[in-house]
């Protein structure tokens, strides 16, 4: 009988996917992650968080299908964004859920708030304190007083192109592109009405979106993802292509100023790649993506996201 491996189990908002989508997104996600992850001892899945139940009832408590998932040390990622602000608030209960119990919640990869794993306002504030170089930032004011945010944009960003786009989604998610003041007014009144945060950047014109894994202060590899032709997205949810470079090398004492200041075990930290030099973009923790890297670097990626995630729970592990 073939032992159990530790699951690691990444939580996600279904809800806001095409629902002609959901299974091929789960099962996609599932063989790709399962493929690396089983070979380093740990078992794979994905589950919806609109199927968890959190609760505290004599302690924290995570049911799924009539089971506590938390009566047993596991491991979780949780995707804490979503579109609608009900399903938000869900998956923050689920998040905190698991944060007060004694498994693993692989997001908190580095210290200080959670809101820096995700708010981009917040970190590239955090990052330009450290002189790491950024783009210029501004949030859209919430409902009726959003268009006070125009007068800010043309003062502090210049007459565009700009890019307005949520503080808290990946994947290029709901990214626009706005290239004159009418285009932007009216993105501006689109925005107001969804619910969500948003903020505006100008276009940093860019040749590659580069990923950089970090795990323990060390830049271990990158990923390059390159716009299609005529596209200003290069996520390859939205048509990008993947290239393996040593353009990391450019960015290595800013990602370790920046993991050793967030004492970071893990990072995954996005830059834009332009001729005047790098621009950081955002970061994130555990859910960023490395499964479509080619070889060797996807083996030496992956050796240091499932190393990291077994010291993890070997550290979690009640001792015998």
């Amino acid at each position: 009988m073939r032992r159990m491996n530790p699951m690691i189990t990444w939580i996600y908002e279904s809800e806001d996917a095409d629902p002609t989508e959901v299974e091929a997104f789960e099962q996609s996600i599932t063989q790709r992650y399962s493929v690396l992850s089983h070979p380093r001892g740990f078992d794979f899945r994905v589950v919806r968080a609109a199927e968890l139940v959190p609760a505290s009832v004599s302690g924290p408590k995570l049911r799924y299908r009539g089971e506590d998932l938390l009566e047993q040390l596991q491991c979780y990622i949780v995707e804490d964004m979503a579109t609608d602000p009900q399903g938000l608030q869900a998956l923050r209960a689920i998040y905190r859920t698991i944060q007060a119990s004694s498994s693993v919640l692989l997001n908190r990869s580095f210290d200080g708030p959670d809101y820096l794993e995700r708010d981009k306002v917040a970190q590239l504030q955090h990052a330009g304190s450290l002189g790491i170089p950024t783009a210029g930032t501004i949030t859209v004011p919430a409902g009726k007083y959003a268009r006070r945010v125009i007068a800010e944009v043309r003062r502090e960003l210049g007459d565009g192109p700009y890019v307005v786009k949520p503080r808290e989604m990946t994947g290029g998610y709901g990214v626009l592109r706005v290239d004159s003041d009418q285009q932007l007014a009216a993105t501006i009144d689109i925005v107001a009405h969804t619910g969500a945060g948003y903020i505006v950047q100008p276009l940093v014109e860019h040749h590659g979106d580069m990923r950089v894994f970090v795990a323990d202060g060390e830049v271990v590899s990158s990923l390059t993802r390159r716009p299609r032709p005529g596209g200003y997205l290069a996520s390859v949810s939205q048509g990008g292509t993947i290239e393996v470079n040593q353009d990391h090398l450019q960015v290595a004492d800013f990602c370790g100023r920046m993991a050793q200041d967030l004492r970071a075990e893990w990072m995954c930290i996005d830059w834009l790649m332009t001729d005047s030099g790098p621009v950081l973009n955002e970061w994130s923790t555990a859910h960023g993506g490395f499964t479509m890297m080619p070889e060797p670097e996807l083996g030496k990626v992956a050796d240091a996201f499932f190393g990291w995630i077994r010291r993890r729970f070997d550290a979690a592990a009640p001792r015998r």
